[in-house]
């Protein structure tokens, strides 16, 4: 990695924190560039704004979630498929409870990330669950077994007040995904989601 890469990210690691911790509104471009130890001009240079580095921390969070959905090609393995995307979540804890929590403002940032990546997650749910492939075709009941996972996998990035334990270590992320993922499939929805298939 290169210099210009390895100082981005390094803004990148430290705005997700700050946001996490503060707020969005609570935190200031002098704060990420102070905990960072670069100039805030640098920052506005890669960035242009704190609502361009938001964005960039979003970008990076939805584009390998959404890989993650469209590498799914057998819709059989309902399992198989929440153990990924929770292991990702649980992965990204910080920036999953962030983004998950500024999706729930309404907010302008928050309509735009409905629109493209949000969209999109659910055309891709969709296909995976249902075989369908356009938004006329799903069914009242189907939308709300969507709803019903969608609610599950996001929860425990929503709540994070409700259940404090950070999750470090990759032992500790694969016993909450493992353990998440087993009381998740014993709920009526998703079993039934399982037995369409």
């Amino acid at each position: 990695m290169n210099r210009q890469n390895a100082t981005s990210e390094k803004v990148l690691d430290v705005a997700c924190r700050l946001f996490y911790s503060q707020g969005f509104n609570g935190t200031s471009v002098r704060d990420i560039a102070n905990a960072a130890d670069v100039n805030v001009s640098l920052i506005h240079y890669y960035f242009k704004s704190k609502q361009g580095l938001f964005e960039s921390l979003a970008i990076n969070y939805f584009e390998p979630y959404l890989e993650i959905l469209e590498q799914e090609s057998n819709s059989e393995q309902l399992e198989s498929l929440v153990k990924r995307i929770l292991h990702y979540k649980q992965t990204h804890y910080q920036l999953s409870c962030l983004l998950y929590r500024e999706l729930s403002l309404n907010t302008v940032f928050a309509r735009e990330m409905l629109v493209t990546y949000l969209a999109k997650e659910n055309h891709l749910f969709t296909q995976l669950l249902f075989g369908k492939s356009r938004e006329l075709e799903v069914t009242y009941e189907e939308k709300l077994c969507l709803l019903q996972l969608k609610g599950l996998l996001n929860a425990p990035f929503m709540m994070p007040h409700e259940f404090r334990d950070p999750f470090i270590t990759e032992s500790s992320i694969n016993h909450f995904v493992n353990v998440y993922s087993r009381l998740m499939s014993g709920h009526t929805s998703v079993k039934e989601l399982s037995s369409r298939q």
